[in-house]
């Protein structure tokens, strides 16, 4: 395996996340590649038929001792190629959960994935795609490796030249890691978005499972990669 290693950014807006798949469960993990800030965890369960939640984002590592909170979560919309993630824990109102809170829609239908996102404290609603590139890598990283096709960068319609983040995969036979660098300081709403987009990225081929029936996937317990 060749592992990226990125060097430190002068950029003090800049964040670097580890980024490690668990097994094959498609759970993961983004833990700060240097300096002290917030990690999250992934879990992941069997996608249902309907758009109910399967994808959990949580504040904290995966073996965080007591309640996890959970920030955002994702199922897939039945009718599109699309995934659909909810703003808030759905695990709080099982039954309403749909209604209850609000979501945004990730278009995967294209090569490129497309989300937008609200700005409350600026009046603004922005629109954001996922691309492969072959050319940018994050800090420290001359090109990504073209062996790997999940090497993907993040723009903004309204500037395409600004990149906002790049992932940039390790090479060699770890598909499952690499690092994920966001390069604006746009709140951690912003920043959970981008982290959970990424995740539906690796996932936009997970196929329901046959004996689906739509019912509410509930997060594995704390410690329990599925």
């Amino acid at each position: 395996m060749n592992q990226v290693i990125a060097t430190p950014s002068p950029d003090s807006k800049k964040k670097q996340y580890r980024f490690s798949k668990r097994g094959d469960s498609g759970g993961c993990n983004f833990d700060p590649e240097r300096g002290t800030f917030q990690s999250y965890s992934v879990n992941v369960g069997e996608r249902k038929i309907g758009d109910k939640p399967f994808i959990f984002l949580h504040e904290g590592p995966v073996n965080h001792q007591g309640p996890k909170t959970t920030v955002l979560a994702a199922g897939r919309l039945q009718t599109s190629a699309a995934f659909k993630i909810y703003l808030g824990d759905p695990t709080s109102d099982y039954d309403d959960y749909d209604r209850s809170l609000a979501w945004e829609a990730m278009d995967i239908e294209r090569p490129e994935s497309a989300w937008s996102l609200d700005f409350p404290d600026a009046d603004l609603r922005r629109e954001f795609v996922w691309k492969k590139t072959k050319h940018i890598a994050v800090d420290g990283v001359d090109k990504p490796s073209r062996l790997l096709a999940r090497n993907w960068k993040l723009t903004s319609k309204n500037d395409p030249d600004e990149i906002l983040a790049v992932f940039t995969g390790d090479s060699g036979f770890s598909r499952g890691r690499g690092i994920l660098q966001i390069n604006v300081d746009w709140g951690a709403h912003f920043e959970q978005m981008v982290l959970m987009t990424l995740v539906c990225q690796f996932l936009k081929h997970k196929q329901p499972t046959r004996q689906g029936n739509g019912l509410f996937v509930a997060p594995p317990p704390v410690g329990v990669a599925f």
